[in-house]
């Protein structure tokens, strides 16, 4: 089967839909399917073609003239839409058009959707839609043009798909549709790639963990806050892994609240090296406000680590009978109280956490990749 990823950012820019898109290509390509990329051009010193880990990926310039640009001072981006937006509308006509792709499966509804809605009026090709998070939560934050794609690209999708029912669920508010022809297909990780638990470590420094883009929204103001309320009689430490807007101001809260000798910010790590961070913390947190689904949450799983989480987006159906804990979002108190009775409940257990590496086997990537090819099956033929 022939399979175009249209997907708003990809390899080597990294986060979750990097990861899922990227896994998710590979393994159709291994299936025998013939399967390439299309993404956005950003950062634009990417090449415009390439072989990513065996699959090809062509790069446009996903850029549309708006009177939004010109209001906030970016005359310059104008232009530069007015140029490229019928170039790369040629370019991707091309190579539908040379190509032909039985399947199109357009990931996060983002800066290529306008270009997929205008591809599949002129090919009519079978057009999947898979939601991923912020297309469908950050309705409420965007313009007129951009929540008329959205409900427009879902209504013309044959199929859409969610990486949550909670997110199905949103998605069916904004276009009714949605629950005739939407599915949810979890997010799966390659669980041989984390190694198995390793044996807790006796120590008198308890390890807090956590792993996210420092945004508002992944709520590390929260967590910081709920550290500030720990007993000073209880040693602990809080390993903080990754980057983002938000870190000046964390950084400067933790002297604030008087924390900052018990965090470290550790900044971007590799995927890697962050399984590595896993395996020697003691308790994962996961402290969102919003969370649609939960990426870490599945690799801290198949670490064999307890988690701490915020009941947020598809959190409780990640954590459904895993060793874990849930709590409400942005509740200080609540937060503090629950580190504390996971630290007292891995007292008594050392083991607690280490069934999760099971639990996450619900989510493996050979399940996620049989789900999207049996999508795509069933559109064969449709317009």
């Amino acid at each position: 089967m022939k399979i175009l990823l249209v997907v708003s950012s990809y390899l080597p820019n990294l986060g979750g839909l990097q990861s899922v898109t990227s896994a998710l290509a590979q393994e159709l390509a291994k299936q025998g399917h013939d399967v390439r990329v299309l993404t956005q051009r950003y950062p634009r010193t990417l090449p415009a073609r390439e072989i990513v880990n065996d699959i090809p990926v062509e790069r446009l310039l996903f850029l549309v003239p708006r009177l939004e640009t010109l209001r906030v001072g970016r005359a310059d981006l104008f232009f530069a839409a007015l140029f490229y937006f019928p170039v790369s509308l040629a370019r991707m006509t091309w190579l539908l058009w040379r190509w032909k792709p039985e399947v199109v499966n357009l990931h996060f509804v983002g800066a290529p959707a306008i270009f997929v809605l205008l591809a599949a009026r002129l090919f009519g090709f079978p057009l999947v839609v898979s939601l991923h998070g912020d297309d469908v939560e950050g309705l409420p934050h965007r313009d007129s043009f951009q929540r008329r794609v959205l409900i427009r690209i879902l209504r013309r999708a044959v199929r859409v798909t969610a990486c949550s029912g909670y997110l199905l669920k949103k998605a069916c508010e904004i276009e009714p549709l949605c629950q005739t022809k939407g599915t949810v297909i979890y997010n799966g990780i390659d669980l041989d790639r984390i190694a198995d638990p390793v044996a807790p470590v006796r120590r008198n420094v308890f390890v807090l963990m956590a792993c996210a883009r420092l945004v508002p929204k992944k709520g590390f103001d929260v967590l910081l806050a709920a550290l500030a309320q720990l007993p000073k009689s209880r040693a602990f430490t809080l390993h903080l892994i990754g980057d983002g807007p938000e870190r000046c101001a964390l950084e400067s809260a933790t002297q604030r609240l008087g924390v900052t000798e018990a965090v470290k910010f550790f900044g971007w790590l590799e995927r890697t090296a962050i399984v590595r961070e896993m395996q020697t913390c003691d308790l994962f947190l996961i402290p969102s406000r919003q969370e649609p689904f939960g990426m870490v949450a599945l690799e801290a799983m198949a670490a064999g680590k307890p988690i701490l989480a915020t009941c947020v987006g598809g959190l409780p159906e990640v954590l459904a009978d895993a060793d874990a804990l849930l709590v409400p979002p942005e509740d200080v108190n609540a937060l503090a109280r629950g580190i504390q009775e996971m630290q007292a409940r891995l007292a008594a257990d050392p083991s607690f956490g280490a069934r999760n590496r099971a639990v996450a086997a619900r989510f493996s990537l050979s399940r996620m990749v049989e789900a999207y090819a049996r999508v795509y099956t069933e559109c064969l033929g449709q317009p």
